[in-house]
């Protein structure tokens, strides 16, 4: 019963539909035709074949630079000397993409534009990298940061992306838990007010 209590009209669902589906191909578009930018014009300067490290670029000097490398790990390189640990990685990307699909394209009126735009910038962007391992065994990596001269983990569009999904995310999350909030007091005010009239019903019949 409750599906149908939240079952979305078929035309809401559609145009929700077709902007989740345009925002997960932008961002693995993006993704992919950005990485393989970075690889040939690291190419054409002068990187082998073979390489795995090149500075493309100086952005910004000190802060912001265009520099390839090849991740072979995890968030952060993690694991990437563990073939076993990245079978994981993947097998676990997959399932995570399956649970984000569900939860996107499910019929729910409830969904807001936030929730649409996060799942799917974090669609896209798993998949942009998941592409990658699964064609290369790596992920193609090339934009480096220097804030504060520290040197950041070098990164690229999909984890943009992921970044940008999660904090929409929380931000839904927080959004929702405050209006349930919101909501419950309402019920609780609502009771107690009906409550205080039922009192002075009866004390009104008493006399």
């Amino acid at each position: 019963m409750k599906f149908h209590v939240n079952k979305p009209e078929f035309n809401k669902y559609l145009l929700q539909t077709l902007f989740a589906v345009g925002v997960v191909a932008i961002t693995i578009i993006a993704d992919l035709v950005s990485k393989t930018a970075v690889v040939n014009a690291c190419l054409e300067s002068g990187m082998s074949e073979s390489g795995t490290y090149f500075r493309l670029a100086t952005v910004i000097e000190g802060f912001f630079y265009i520099t390839y490398t090849q991740n072979t790990g995890g968030a952060w390189s993690l694991g990437g000397d563990n073939p076993a640990f990245m079978t994981v990685v993947i097998i676990l990307t997959f399932v995570a993409l399956a649970v984000f699909m569900l939860l996107l394209f499910f019929p729910d009126k409830r969904k807001n534009l936030f929730f649409i735009i996060s799942l799917s910038l974090i669609t896209g962007g798993a998949t942009g990298n998941l592409v990658d391992r699964l064609a290369f065994g790596y992920v193609r990596d090339f934009l480096s940061f220097y804030p504060f001269g520290y040197s950041f983990p070098i990164f690229n569009v999909a984890d943009v992306a992921l970044v940008i999904g999660v904090i929409l995310m929380v931000i839904c999350i927080i959004l929702l838990a405050f209006k349930s909030e919101k909501k419950d007091k309402s019920e609780i005010q609502a009771i107690q007010d009906n409550t205080e009239i039922t009192q002075e019903e009866k004390a009104d019949d008493e006399k």
